[in-house]
């Protein structure tokens, strides 16, 4: 593991939000490939003892330009994916190189840095690949570029011909470089300062216990943001002992209300179809909601708001802080929001609280791009105003300018 016999190296890792990360090791000749994404990803990975990479011409700017695009099927037409844009520079150099080898080393790493999956790996196509990329053309590097090859690379792959699947690039697992059934604990006093936590902050790749692993990850991203003295885990009721939210974080000025919603990471649920994966993010919204509304309702009802954590009552003055609810759930498609924003929009109206629905990856790029509160905040607010507006939420997209 990388994590125990070269921690010194993943210093750049920390603050990477996800994708492709290639990294050499002192005193090998080969550079080794890191793999940042959710663990949906990996476990992707994982049954299927690989992943495809598809390299995509692409017209953007006015230029002939290149981007890559690395899918891990759970979903024969729709994988899960992850987008990377190619340029004239040293990292489209190193992905070349590590692709150009019929032999490589890939790890693979949560968004909360965890090194779950390591793998000696080959590429039978590996000289074709280095042929391939030596005909693309790469542009220099500018953000307008980024941004526009981002926007192009899903229209391209939702387009992508049997053709374009046969040309794909098979990465091929071979053995692992340690157990692939890990059970990782941080037992760092400042991973476990929070409200409620019962064991130290820990995670392992296969869940059934969907609840609590979630639970925890939120937790851990919105530690990147708050104090851990602002969180608490499952908090209950003062009046009939029952949860009140799943995630709650008090800041001088706002009152978040976190209700989660997951669904097992298992190969039997990974493996389910496109439009069962749908219906249930839209069934799990329905619960968040009707349990948000408890939640609003309780908060405003309780003065002073009375929960308790583990053995630990809490007594707090909320004042005039501002309500805001937060719906984290595994996954929200593109395409439905329209389904999603009703709802959630609808809660507001009834209880005139900001409600927000974001699906686990966004809340990991909102923890790892946004500073501070205010800057969460900020964000959060420019979500809302155009759900007022249009009716329907938009995605926010961090590290490249918006869209026109």
């Amino acid at each position: 593991m990388l994590t125990i016999t070269h921690p010194e190296l993943l210093g750049g890792l920390l603050k990477f939000p996800g994708g492709l990360f290639p990294i050499r090791i002192p005193g090998e000749s080969a550079l080794r490939l890191i793999i940042k994404c959710p663990k949906e990803w990996i476990l992707a990975a994982k049954l299927n003892r690989g992943f495809r990479i598809y390299v995509a011409p692409l017209t953007a700017q006015g230029l002939n330009s290149c981007g890559m695009v690395s899918a891990f099927f759970d979903d024969a037409d729709e994988p899960l994916t992850l987008w990377t844009a190619l340029f004239d520079d040293e990292f489209t150099a190193e992905l070349r190189e590590l692709f150009s080898s019929d032999e490589l080393i890939v790890h693979m790493f949560d968004e909360h840095n965890r090194e779950l999956l390591g793998y000696s790996a080959t590429n039978k196509d590996a000289a074709r690949f280095g042929v391939g990329m030596g005909e693309m053309a790469f542009a220099p590097f500018s953000v307008e570029l980024a941004r526009d090859i981002h926007d192009k690379l899903p229209e391209w792959f939702g387009l992508r011909t049997s053709q374009d699947d046969d040309e794909a690039y098979t990465i091929s697992f071979g053995e692992p470089l340690f157990p692939d059934d890990m059970y990782i604990q941080d037992v760092r006093p400042s991973a476990n300062a929070y409200h409620g936590a019962k064991s130290p902050m820990h995670t392992m790749l296969e869940r059934e216990d969907a609840g609590h692993f979630n639970e925890l990850d939120i937790v851990h991203a919105l530690q990147r943001i708050f104090q851990n003295d602002d969180i608490y885990l499952n908090p209950m009721r003062d009046d009939d002992g029952k949860e009140f939210v799943d995630v709650l974080v008090i800041t001088p000025n706002t009152v978040f209300l976190v209700q989660a919603k997951d669904s097992p990471n298992t190969e039997k649920v990974l493996q389910r179809s496109l439009g069962r994966k749908m219906s249930t993010v839209v069934g799990h919204l329905k619960k968040a909601v009707d349990q948000m509304r408890g939640s609003i309702s309780y908060a405003r009802s309780c003065v002073p708001l009375k929960i308790s954590t583990g053995d630990k009552d809490h007594q707090i003055d909320l004042g005039d802080r501002d309500l805001v609810g937060l719906i984290i759930v595994k996954e929200l498609f593109n395409s439905e929001y329209s389904v999603y924003s009703p709802p959630v929009l609808g809660l507001f109206n009834e209880t005139a609280v900001p409600c927000f629905v974001l699906d686990y990856p966004e809340l990991h790029s909102y923890t790892v791009h946004l500073a501070d509160e205010a800057a969460f905040i900020s964000a959060l607010n420019q979500v809302f105003s155009v759900g007022i507006e249009r009716g329907e939420f938009p995605r926010l997209r961090f590290g490249l300018p918006p869209s026109a």
